[in-house]
């Protein structure tokens, strides 16, 4: 249905309107839609796919229930003209705070740097991939059939995505066993988890016997160097020996003093996983602390790390302990060094086979080297267009560099792609293109229908995420799966609005991530610190979360405290008459009282403006990120932005605190629950989504800056391509995952700030 009722009067649903669904939205679910056939509620369903359509919330017997149909994709894509804004309100004063001025609902955002485009729009690739011919009976197209049968020597497969690579690694393994007659034992088959592994022998079970698929020595690299090591050194590699979180490395570099003797005693968490995340790096690239003297470093994290390296290895090993990239070094290392010990596994293994080996890094490479030889049976499988590991240490250059190493080595490539409809093949094949490192490739498609591809541009990241909702839901009502649907984000950050709208929705869905909630963040306590101290002056839990902004040691709550009983006046009034204080710290803390009296009649949006400007909290967060680490100084700046974004939802204080509250009750259930699976909807980075693939995807925030990323940005400036080239691949990775549908998000606003359209938009399509 395109009309309904607001307060008597008639609402459209058209281009001209359309800039104003998220006010309508908000409106909606405060009841205050209605429909004006039968005066029921009506709730607003804004998705992608389809034009916006009203729908009655509960079944009735109203005559216009049946108009409700909403336009289909092929006739629905409008251009926005441009609407005249509103009008807005005046500024409001209060005492001596002038606060921002108040806007109506349905205003638009600020002007982007983008053009003012339709409601959504086709996103069709520059290049049209053609369809594969080479249809026959066979379950093996002729390409994946030589690699079947290839299986002495050096081989090199490059396997496009969704190219049917595990069918070809299974039928590989199976002819070797089947038709060959190899010893399953003598096979070695490495992928990059552990669920692949188990993927791999389940469908070998099905061409040959159980045990033996179960005889084939698989798993990850991790697991089968670990299995090396403690077969031959068990003491040394114990596993109540390994170090699995980083507090328990925190905690061992402290007790053992290695801190100090790095000279960083003062180092902080967010310091010390940013570090720790350097030397791991260096490790599985096998660079040893002297090999570090004639390196640059391209930053004091670099530095940092330099210098805690060689201890926090003295204090493994004077204590016993290890952690994971210790398993692969120790492996390379044991081999290396112990002949009789290499030439047992060399006689051993006589084939062995790498999954996703344009994922593998220098230490995990050397290690396969020596294991190969000298009969060099090795089968390498992988795709250097989706090599987006990169912080772990590897790199494409090991799969582009194959033949090199291998002269003799013969290269096979997978080129039709099963998984994904020819648009979205399109999309990728023209996007990865830019890339200059990498292989050349023909891609097909084995479909001849085309898919969709749309893009979408809403207001801000709030809206971004109700439109994404509402097309999940607009396909469910029509039979569609949950499971077949996900979300990918290039940072976590994008994740916020998207799980909120889905929990308000009661939209199951699983997702997987290890940064703590938001509404658990520090600096967004202390926001909603102030919230709830300006509803309530006497709030103790209130007043304690926010003195560290107001440069106030917990020491002095107990002064505070005794103050407010002596005086029988709230925490907040008593606050700038607390002892010791000097006379700019005093005159500080009575106008945070004249602030937060002001704020209970301000919106949730204009009130968090006033504490983070006069109240000088965005002051305080920049001053404490500059002491973070490398990516912290920037999210923790955006946390507050978010919450702001997230505050224009609401029309009151205490409404949006209810919602804070509800969001984290119901992230607590959720995560003390076990994790969804079946009918949800899967949100995941996209670094997490590699090898997987779903019918629908959603990329939201595909501007500049978030993908591709600003540290990318940031070295492109300096006049160095390889990160821009590995968020490329990570953007190919995304795109490549859908199978029939791709939405793409692209705000007009993201925390706040206008946005630049992603430059892979106009690389792969027009």
């Amino acid at each position: 249905m395109k009309f309904a009722v607001i307060n008597g009067e008639t609402i459209l649903l058209h281009a001209d309107t359309y800039e104003r669904i998220p006010a309508w939205r908000l409106l909606a679910a405060q009841g205050k839609i209605r429909c004006p056939g039968c005066g029921d509620a009506l709730t607003l369903i804004a998705g992608i796919s389809a034009d916006p359509y009203f729908l009655h919330t509960t079944v009735t017997h109203c005559p216009l229930q049946g108009a409700e149909q909403p336009s289909e994709t092929a006739e629905a894509v409008h251009t926005v003209s441009s609407l005249p804004s509103e009008e807005a309100a005046a500024a409001v004063e209060l005492g001596s705070f002038r606060l921002p001025q108040r806007r109506p609902i349905s205003q638009t955002m600020a002007e982007s740097a983008m053009p003012r485009p339709g409601y959504r729009e086709r996103l069709n690739p520059k290049r049209m991939i053609p369809a594969w011919t080479g249809r026959n009976d066979d379950c093996l197209h002729p390409e994946q059939q030589r690699a079947v049968h290839t299986t002495e020597g050096p081989l090199l497969i490059l396997a496009g995505a969704g190219s049917g690579k595990t069918r070809v690694m299974t039928a590989r393994c199976a002819h070797l066993i089947g038709e060959q007659g190899v010893d399953p034992r003598t096979i070695m088959v490495v992928t990059f988890t552990t669920k692949a592994a188990e993927e791999l022998k389940q469908r070998l079970s099905a061409q040959l016997s159980r045990q033996q698929a179960q005889a084939l020595v698989s798993g990850t690299f991790h697991s089968i160097f670990y299995r090396i090591l403690t077969h031959h050194q068990p003491q040394r590699w114990a596993p109540h020996r390994l170090l699995k979180q980083n507090w328990q490395k925190r905690r061992l570099l402290l007790e053992t003093g290695a801190l100090h003797q790095a000279q960083q005693p003062d180092m902080k968490e967010a310091e010390l996983e940013e570090v720790l995340a350097i030397i791991s790096r260096w490790k599985n690239e096998y660079l040893l602390p002297a090999d570090l003297s004639s390196l640059p470093f391209a930053s004091d994290e670099e530095e940092r790390a330099r210098l805690l390296y060689p201890h926090y290895e003295e204090a493994k090993r004077h204590h016993g302990w290890f952690d994971f990239d210790d398993m692969l070094c120790g492996c390379y290392e044991l081999l290396l060094r112990e002949e009789e010990v290499r030439r047992r596994y060399q006689e051993r293994i006589r084939y062995v086979m790498i999954d996703e080996f344009q994922d593998i890094n220098r230490v995990q490479y050397e290690t396969i080297k020596l294991l190969a030889a000298p009969q060099n049976n090795l089968c390498v499988v992988g795709d250097d267009d989706q090599s987006i590991y990169g912080f772990r240490g590897s790199s494409p250059a090991y799969i582009l560099g194959f033949t090199k190493d291998y002269p003799d080595a013969k290269t096979i490539t997978l080129e039709v792609n099963f998984r994904s409809r020819s648009t979205i093949v399109g999309l990728g094949y023209s996007l990865i293109g830019n890339n200059r490192a990498r292989w050349k490739k023909e891609l097909k498609s084995f479909h001849t229908d085309e898919g969709e591809s749309f893009l979408f541009y809403p207001a801000d990241e709030e809206e971004q995420a109700s439109r994404m909702v509402d097309e999940i839901l607009h396909q469910r009502a029509s039979g569609a799966s949950l499971s077949q649907f996900a979300v990918l984000f290039r940072t976590s950050e994008s994740a916020r609005p998207i799980l909120e709208r889905m929990m308000e929705a009661d939209i199951p869905f699983r997702f997987i991530h290890e940064d703590e909630p938001f509404y658990e963040k520090q600096a967004v306590r202390w926001a909603l610190g102030y919230l709830r101290l300006a509803l309530n002056p006497d709030d103790a839990g209130a007043m304690r979360e926010i003195m560290p902004t107001l440069y106030l040691a917990h020491e002095q709550w107990n002064a505070l405290r005794s103050q407010s009983i002596l005086d029988d006046k709230p925490l907040l009034a008593v606050l700038p008459r607390l002892p010791g204080l000097k006379g700019y710290q005093r005159q500080h803390l009575q106008k945070v009282g004249e602030i937060l009296a002001a704020v209970p009649s301000c919106s949730p949006a204009q009130a968090l403006e006033l504490i983070y400007e006069d109240g000088r909290l965005r002051d305080y967060v920049k001053k404490r990120s500059r002491e973070g680490a490398g990516q912290t100084r920037t999210r923790t700046s955006d946390d507050l932005q978010q919450l702001l974004a997230a505050a224009k939802r609401h029309a009151t204080i205490p409404g949006f605190l209810a919602h804070v509250a509800a969001m984290t009750d119901k992230e607590k259930a959720r995560r003390t629950s076990a994790p969804a699976l079946g009918e949800s909807v899967q949100v995941m980075s996209i670094h997490r989504a590699k090898g997987l693939e779903f019918d629908t995807v959603f990329l939201p925030d595909l501007v500049e800056g978030a993908l591709p990323h600003e540290f990318a940005l940031e070295e492109l400036r300096s006049g160095s391509a390889k990160a821009l080239e590995e968020e490329r691949r990570l953007m190919y990775v995304a795109i490549t995952r859908a199978r029939r549908q791709l939405f793409i998000g692209i705000p007009r606003e993201r925390f706040g700030r206008t946005t630049r359209i992603s430059r892979f938009i106009g690389e792969m399509g027009r």
